[in-house]
């Protein structure tokens, strides 16, 4: 007899697999956070507001008129993410287990990250006296994270890799002397390569590593959305700025592959498929505060639009659509504090800190995005070599709070070897991040 993923068994599968995000990315959720080096150093801290170098197209573009000449500015960001995940009782039951759910072999899986580099590039002109254009080419969501082989949870995932990479083109217009706006278009690309292992529902001690199938799918989209932003000089000391990124949602194509276990017979085959990848809508709210010549205050509220990404609906070309996969973010936001000290015409200092809530709920948080709340730690420093050429060098240290990971997966429903994984465990991180950018103005 030869055995299929159902409907609902694939549904979970794929659905999870293009939605999936990078375990610890630079904010809570998979939004990559590190696009600016400066602002890095500040924990973002008044970014919409600060407008201190041409990476702020990302942030509010709008800032673009308040930068002293033309620049180009090309950024390094090095993470080093730990996490662990840790079994609190996982079983299986299987008719092999006789219908008794039973631990079954399965190892803590590492530490699934490796030091990521995360690029990004600006510039940015004026055109006349009033009017400036720019262009940014960043990496607003995305990583990639592997388990060991025998993760005790590699039946939810076992490798996880996604990308977006926007193009962005900004114009900016001064209204007058305290207030400018600005937007862009966001050319986004995205990937997704995903694997997970398949339970034997035929080993008679529960599941074992070297009889498991595997599910792995791969996927692409190309979209755009749009950005806009405003910025106003309150007085002479203080300035606001509110931008509002769109949530691009893309429709991400590829094949999903199922090799299954060996009791099942170990065959192989292929389902071309779609499923739309929903990412949030985000406001951040900018202050900076002019204190004396040489001390700056800083504040920044951001706000994420995640209850879009509810659920994974997932269509095949051949068969029926299976289930939608209930996601269940909630809406989350950051709250950041900072400061920035001139310590002379060559060197600027700057620190923050930030707090930053998951989207991710307890009964549906996964190990491809094993989130928590974050705190951030963060210092930088920026240093003039002269009029021209300047370069910006920053470090952050973020923990991720210990949550709990509680989830059923249910394979080869409606069929004689019908099977319940039920996974319990804890996820804890902590990154740490390095970061360089050079910046020179024409």
């Amino acid at each position: 007899m030869t055995y299929r993923l159902t409907g609902s068994g694939l549904a979970w599968v794929a659905g999870l697999s293009l939605g999936a995000a990078p375990g610890i990315a630079l904010a809570a959720g998979f939004y990559i956070h590190a696009q600016s080096v400066s602002g890095l150093g500040r924990a973002f801290a008044g970014e919409a507001a600060l407008a201190a170098d041409a990476s702020t197209l990302f942030f509010n573009p709008a800032g673009m008129t308040r930068l002293e000449a033309p620049e180009f500015q090309a950024a390094a960001i090095l993470l080093m993410p730990r996490s662990t995940v840790r079994d609190t009782g996982s079983t299986a039951a299987t008719p092999g287990t006789l219908g008794n759910p039973l631990p079954y072999e399965g190892g803590g899986g590492g530490n699934p990250y490796d030091p990521t580099p995360v690029p990004n590039l600006y510039y940015a002109r004026p055109i006349n006296e009033r009017a400036w254009y720019g262009f940014g080419l960043t990496t607003p969501f995305g990583l990639a994270n592997g388990y060991d082989d025998g993760f005790f949870a590699r039946y939810d995932s076992s490798r996880s890799s996604l990308r977006v990479v926007d193009l962005q083109p900004s114009l900016a217009v001064q209204i007058n002397d305290r207030v400018s706006v600005g937007g862009g278009i966001n050319v986004q690309y995205a990937d997704a390569t995903l694997r997970n292992a398949l339970p034997d529902p035929t080993v008679p001690g529960g599941p074992t590593p070297a009889t498991d199938g595997e599910f792995a799918l791969e996927g692409d989209s190309w979209d755009y959305g749009f950005n806009v932003g405003v910025l106003v000089d309150l007085d002479e000391a203080t300035r606001l700025g509110l931008h509002y990124r769109q949530g691009i949602t893309h429709t991400l194509k590829g094949t999903a592959t199922t090799r299954m276990p060996v009791g099942l017979g170990g065959a192989s085959e292929s389902d071309r498929g779609r499923a739309d990848l929903k990412l949030p809508d985000m406001v951040f709210l900018g202050l900076s505060h002019r204190f004396s010549e040489r001390w700056t205050g800083l504040a920044q509220y951001t706000w994420f639009n995640w209850s879009n990404f509810d659920e994974i609906a997932v269509k095949l070309d051949a068969g029926p659509d299976p289930d939608p996969v209930q996601q269940n973010y909630r809406n989350s936001w950051a709250l950041a504090l900072g400061a920035e000290y001139m310590l002379d015409d060559r060197w600027t200092l700057r620190g923050g800190i930030q707090y930053d809530r998951t989207p991710t709920r307890d009964g549906f948080r996964n190990t491809r995005t094993p989130d928590g709340d974050r705190t951030w730690l963060s210092a930088g420093a920026s240093y003039e070599r002269d009029p021209r050429l300047g370069f910006e060098f920053a470090y952050t240290y973020f923990h991720v709070g210990r949550e709990s990971l509680d989830l059923t997966r249910t394979f080869y429903a409606g069929t004689p070897v019908a099977s319940t994984v039920e996974l319990e465990g804890t996820t804890e991180g902590r990154v740490h991040i390095l970061a360089a950018a050079l910046r020179y103005r024409f």
